[in-house]
């Protein structure tokens, strides 16, 4: 009888797929035509799905700082909006099936994410819409709408369930070594031929997405800097002080550890920012200050190597590659070349520039904010690289100003708030966490900090940034199974003795 049932099960599987190839096989004929596309794209879809309903949250964790993008889909998405969604939607289905399955609780992150979503649709729809430039017209500035919501949407799909304890270290990994996807934009001409499929997934640093993305300004820019290098050795640094702090990477029994973390530092410096060695000099400070390092023996020597090193910059900054001294720009004392110096000059007047123009348009967008929303045709007839282009398009190269002329006052009290229940989130999980996580939190906890700090005062982008903040917020949460609390130790009464009166139990007997 089963042998006839496995029989009828084969039949019908051959009898679905065999028809199924040969239509995919004259469909295959003409690869690039839209039906074809979107045939493929469905199939692969629905053969997907087991995949997605096992290994969604995973996914959208190592995808979240990748440069992948949805080729075939209109408008080229980020792969990790896509998995923000589906991973939402799958979670939303398993609590309707199965109640036991609830999302983590973290209501001190939720409500001012829901009151900035509705400060986001109410300024959308006062100013101009979700346009997207793809669905034609003139009006455009819809993606970064759709960024900054699909973030939202991210991390409550995060924060769906608890990492499993032994999967952290490897989650905290994929987590911030996506970015080092970015890297893959700048191999054009350095790869063969037969490699360039990868383009279509990972796109190529064109001059607009690498002014874009890394702050450069086209006409005052003068040494060549590697964006992906940079994201590639960020990347590095930061999963292994996730992973082993600095602690672990100082451990003399496995000297590898340091050797390559030395080598994801200098990558980063190859980059030529001036803001990422500035941020991860931040991120070391306040770690080696957190892991309590400053009480140890290891002081001496830190202080030691950082003279030293700094005292051997000073005769040799000038000969170190241009990369290397763009990155090194904001040290006073340091003899670099002339043109690194006036590329580094020219690139902070132009921000200040910027910010002069902009800052008296605080008054007029108060209380209703500007919106992305921008016209097309004005944006072309002033061009990207002039300061009135950047005004218009909304990329003013700083964190405040990047939230209150878009949404506001109130849209500024929402991401206010969102970063201060953030950083008591994962000061909480750092302070009152599982040891077991200690390196982890440790890290986030620090690293969140130094990002905010960075946002306010350095560099900062409401729509490139709340990715970042709110991924290490569905991070700390999902690996700690919420918000972690003081544990609360029940005290035992104690027996009271009276001064001048035995107790009844060492009191002498009548009649003794």
């Amino acid at each position: 009888m089963s042998n006839a049932s496995a029989l009828f099960r084969s039949l019908l599987i051959y009898g679905l797929c065999l028809p199924l190839a040969v239509f995919l096989g004259y469909l295959l004929a003409t690869p690039l035509d839209i039906t074809t596309i979107m045939v493929v794209v469905f199939i692969l879809s629905m053969l997907a799905i087991p995949l997605l309903l096992r290994w969604h949250h995973a996914w959208l964790i190592a995808t979240w700082n990748m440069s992948a993008v949805l080729f075939f889909v209109p408008g080229r998405p980020p792969i990790w909006m896509a998995l923000a969604a589906i991973s939402l939607g799958i979670s939303i289905l398993q609590y309707t099936l199965n109640r036991k399955m609830k999302f983590l609780h973290a209501p001190s992150i939720a409500w001012p994410l829901i009151l900035l979503t509705v400060v986001i649709f109410v300024t959308a729809r006062l100013t101009g819409g979700l346009s997207i430039r793809l669905f034609g017209g003139t009006v455009y500035g819809g993606k970064k709408y759709f960024t900054i919501l699909a973030a939202v949407i991210g991390f409550f799909a995060i924060i769906n369930r608890q990492i499993p304890p032994k999967r952290a270290n490897l989650y905290i990994t994929l987590f911030f070594l996506g970015a080092a996807t970015v890297a893959i934009g700048e191999l054009p001409g350095v790869l063969p031929s037969a490699f360039d499929f990868l383009f279509a997934f990972f796109p190529v640093m064109s001059m607009d997405a690498f002014i874009e993305q890394n702050a450069v300004v086209g006409q005052t820019s003068f040494i060549g800097r590697v964006a992906g290098l940079a994201s590639l050795g960020l990347g590095g640094v930061c999963a292994m002080l996730a992973c082993y702090g600095i602690r672990g990477m100082l451990d003399a029994r496995k000297p590898w550890r340091f050797g390559v973390f030395c080598l994801f530092f200098l990558i980063t410096l190859l980059g030529g920012f001036r803001s990422t060695l500035i941020m991860l000099l931040m991120t070391l400070a306040l770690l080696f200050y957190l892991e309590r390092l400053h009480h140890t023996w290891l002081l001496l020597p830190v202080i030691f190597v950082s003279l030293l090193g700094g005292g051997l910059l000073i005769p040799f900054a000038g000969h170190l590659p241009l990369t290397f001294q763009r990155s090194l720009a904001f040290v006073p004392f340091l003899q670099i070349d002339p043109i690194v110096k006036m590329d580094a000059q020219s690139s902070t007047e132009w921000r200040l520039q910027l910010w002069r123009d902009v800052a008296p348009q605080i008054p007029q967008y108060l209380l209703v904010g500007k919106g992305y929303a921008f016209s097309g045709t004005e944006h072309q007839q002033l061009g990207w690289e002039t300061l009135e282009g950047f005004e218009l398009v909304g990329d003013y190269h700083n964190g405040p100003l990047s939230v209150i002329l878009p949404f506001g006052i109130f849209g500024s009290i929402a991401f206010i708030w969102l970063i201060v229940a953030g950083i008591r989130v994962v000061y909480h999980n750092y302070q009152f966490g599982d040891p077991a996580y200690h390196n982890i939190n440790t890290f986030l906890f620090g690293y969140f900090v130094v990002k905010a700090i960075f946002f306010f005062t350095i560099f900062g982008s409401l729509h490139s940034d709340l990715p970042m903040f709110l991924g290490m917020l569905g991070l700390s949460i999902s690996i700690n199974g919420g918000v972690a609390k003081p544990e609360v130790v029940p005290q035992q009464s104690a027996i009271v003795f009276n001064r001048f009166k035995l107790h009844p139990s060492v009191r002498r007997p009548t009649g003794a």
